[in-house]
């Protein structure tokens, strides 16, 4: 079975401990790393090619939406999800005009 190589983004160390374990209930998930900034997830997608990425919104330093743009700027860019508490038309519409493939709410 191919899995599904997954790097989580967020600021919040706590969520990123709770999604990993989260997903390593997913037989089709391996999340092969854990990033706290938007200059993190650009670093780490260059560096570890995952298929699918899963970032925050709101991060200090280099925010969700300005990392997404600069992923999916790369050669072979990979799928990428923004998770987000700020559920509304406004921000999912600026999430899919930065290039993310799907917006999830985190709660």
């Amino acid at each position: 079975m191919v899995k599904l190589r997954t790097l989580l983004v967020d600021d919040n160390k706590g969520f990123v401990v709770l999604a990993k374990h989260l997903l390593a209930a997913v037989p089709e998930v391996d999340v092969i790393g854990c990033g706290y900034d938007g200059f993190d997830a650009v670093r780490m997608s260059e560096e570890l090619k995952p298929d699918l990425i899963i970032i925050d919104l709101a991060m200090p330093g280099m925010g969700g939406l300005q990392a997404t743009r600069l992923i999916k700027a790369q050669d072979t860019p990979p799928r990428v999800i923004i998770a987000s508490h700020y559920d509304d038309a406004s921000h999912r519409e600026h999430a899919a005009g930065a290039g993310a493939d799907g917006f999830v709410n985190k709660q």
